[in-house]
């Protein structure tokens, strides 16, 4: 009984896009302590009520290959993150706002059905991973900042960059995952470059990310956590395949922000 539990928790932890929420939290915690920047709790329960709400929207309104798992435990959740996020907004400023709902109405387009006139972003040819990476890297790296009201300089730039090639890698095993789900027309990165073609993209944007570690790294041993963080996405992308496990990329991949950012916690403390 107590393992059935268990399960139906994690379940609910993953299927509910807490797992997520917690995943794009530790990114933007390596965006603070990055620019030592003060906690900010609005900003961080802002932040998560969104993407459980936008997430399960996404995943269970506009698509109709998983509105059939939709639950009502999913669903109260939903709209209590949803006035969680109300509430949290009020303490924001107007222009984290101002980006925050620029984002949410990127979101809100990229989940329009297709039709003769207009389809979603996610149905535009190779636009889909472009798009998450551009909305992850903004929210959290352009949300605190403005938050703080810090004037944007080149190292912002910089550390935009690196988190939306870090989105990019991650995402292409959830894009091997459901290579034989999407549309051909959508033109992912599976689609045009093939499975063996797409981790070799996500091996370059690693790279990427690590020579971006190595010019905002004051110090050439802060690389280290970001070294180890790459090497374990660089064998979780090898090791996807188009038949991999339920949890595979929406449990132990999406998991690697978080490691990430305890390999940078504990190697401040060492």
């Amino acid at each position: 009984m107590l393992v059935s539990l268990i399960t139906k928790l994690f379940r609910f932890y993953v299927l509910s896009s807490t797992h997520v929420a917690f995943a794009l939290l530790s990114l933007l915690y390596l965006t603070h302590l990055h620019f030592e920047l003060s906690w900010q709790t609005n900003l961080f329960a802002f932040i998560f009520c969104a993407t459980v709400g936008t997430y399960n929207f996404i995943r269970y309104y506009a698509s109709p290959d998983t509105r059939s798992s939709f639950n009502t435990p999913i669903l109260v959740f939903s709209l209590i993150s949803a006035l969680g996020m109300g509430l949290s907004a009020t303490k924001l400023t107007s222009q984290t706002l101002l980006v925050a709902l620029l984002l949410g109405m990127m979101c809100l387009t990229y989940v329009l059905p297709s039709n003769r006139f207009f389809g979603g972003l996610r149905y535009l040819p190779y636009l889909k991973s472009f798009v998450v990476a551009a909305c992850w890297a903004s929210v959290v790296v352009l949300l605190p900042l403005l938050n703080h009201q810090i004037e944007f300089d080149r190292v912002i730039w910089l550390l935009w960059f690196q988190m939306a090639l870090w989105t990019f890698s991650t995402i292409i095993p959830f894009e091997i995952r459901d290579a034989h789900k999407d549309s051909k027309s959508m033109k992912t990165i599976p689609h045009v470059f093939g499975v063996r073609g797409s981790k070799m993209i996500g091996t370059l944007m690693l790279f990427g990310v690590v020579i971006l570690s190595y010019c905002l790294s004051l110090n050439r041993y802060d690389m280290i956590p970001t070294l180890i963080a790459c090497g374990l996405a660089l064998v979780c992308l090898w090791k996807s395949t188009i038949q991999q496990s339920t949890y595979y990329a929406s449990f132990w991949v999406e998991a690697l922000p978080m490691v990430w950012l305890l390999m940078v916690v504990i190697w401040k403390r060492i």
